[in-house]
């Protein structure tokens, strides 16, 4: 179970984003809510919060204070900022103080969840203290390691459970972005962690990898697994998710069934290039039928929401790796880095070399 706190000034957008977490997320507990400062606080030094919802805009201290004072504590509280100014506006001040992520008002349900998916993966998958306040460094934590092992397994198997399919591939990809971010640690001990909890659960609930995964698997063992082995393990652990799920074992059912598993589809082929066309054969339907329901369902169209998780497919790795523009573009399946860059510029405000910029400059401060 996650700690949830909400700062926000206004008590109708209180109401509304507790609204949300409550009927959309059953393993958030919201523990705190505060509509000033000097409340957030409060909260801060007598809860253990995992993630806090917080408004730019309270009175004092101001949500970029309070954000300050959470960084410099040292807490592990993952904080998504929820503003009704520009985006770039206030992310150019609070990505300072390393914001995990932004939200614009008025908030949608589907943002926000996603949002707070997002930062509940980092909080799985960050190897930190409690976020009350800083362990010393000479305290032993009992069964540290271990801990962080079993709470990686069941948060796969709480997104298992729920089907939720999406949640989880993310949750693989950042948590092996993590894992090779650190640049002074070896990632063979974690990444052989991972391949072995994704396996056993396919074990768990009666799912066999096919021989040629398996063997890749069992290969893992004797290769070095350096950096530049990254992308080849995502995708063996990303197939081992698909069968995990096992989202094509059903192509009928209702409406909002087909639409799940096109969703699906789209999240696995990110790398590839998704058309309408096979989608609809995925889901064996007609396009025209797809293009139809997508839209009633969605509210969007399929080429605008592909769009969408392609640029949101391509922040993570401006973020999280060192790879060239030009290689992020050809991992999306953009065939042009000079259509790519427009693309991203039209969709987020700044070109891709800038929004990486910003976020290392985030890091070094």
């Amino acid at each position: 179970m996650f700690n949830m706190a909400i700062v926000e000034d206004e008590e109708l957008e209180r109401r509304a984003l507790r609204s949300i977490i409550e009927h959309n997320a059953d393993d958030i507990r919201i523990v705190g809510e505060a509509k000033n400062g000097s409340e957030a606080v409060s909260l801060l030094e007598n809860e253990r919060i995992d993630v806090m919802l917080l408004d730019i805009k309270i009175p004092r201290p101001n949500g970029l204070e309070l954000l300050q004072m959470v960084r410099e504590r040292q807490l592990a509280t993952k904080v998504l900022i929820v503003t009704a100014y520009d985006y770039f506006d206030i992310m150019q001040a609070a990505i300072q103080y390393k914001a995990d992520g932004f939200l614009l008002k008025p908030v949608r349900t589907e943002a926000l969840l996603e949002g707070v998916r997002d930062c509940l993966a980092l909080t799985a998958s960050d190897k930190v203290v409690p976020n009350l306040r800083p362990v010393p460094a000479t305290d032993a934590v009992e069964g540290e390691a271990g801990d962080d092992e079993f709470d990686m397994s069941d948060h796969i198997r709480a997104l298992v459970e729920r089907r939720a399919y999406r949640d989880c591939l993310r949750f693989v990809r950042m948590r092996l972005e993590s894992i090779y971010a650190h640049k002074d640690v070896a990632p063979r001990h974690e990444v052989l962690d991972l391949a072995e909890v994704l396996m056993d659960l396919l074990d768990e609930t009666g799912r066999k990898p096919t021989p040629p995964m398996a063997r890749q698997v069992e290969e893992l063992e004797t290769q070095r697994l350096d950096a530049r082995s990254q992308y080849k393990v995502q995708e063996l652990l990303c197939q081992i998710t698909d069968i995990l799920f096992d989202p094509g074992r059903d192509h009928g059912g209702a409406a909002g069934e087909r639409i799940e598993t096109v969703l699906h589809f789209i999240e696995r082929n990110l790398s590839k290039g998704v058309t309408l066309e096979d989608a609809a054969e995925f889901a064996h339907v007609s396009p025209c039928y797809l293009s139809r329901l997508f839209r009633k369902k969605m509210n969007t169209t399929f080429i605008s929401y592909l769009k969408g998780q392609r640029i949101e497919r391509a922040k993570a790795l401006l973020q999280n790796s060192d790879l060239p523009i030009s290689t992020v573009s050809l991992d999306l399946s953009y065939a042009d880095a000079n259509y790519f860059c427009k693309s991203f510029k039209k969709e987020v405000g700044i070109s891709p070399s800038e929004y990486r910029q910003q976020f290392q400059k985030a890091r070094v401060g």
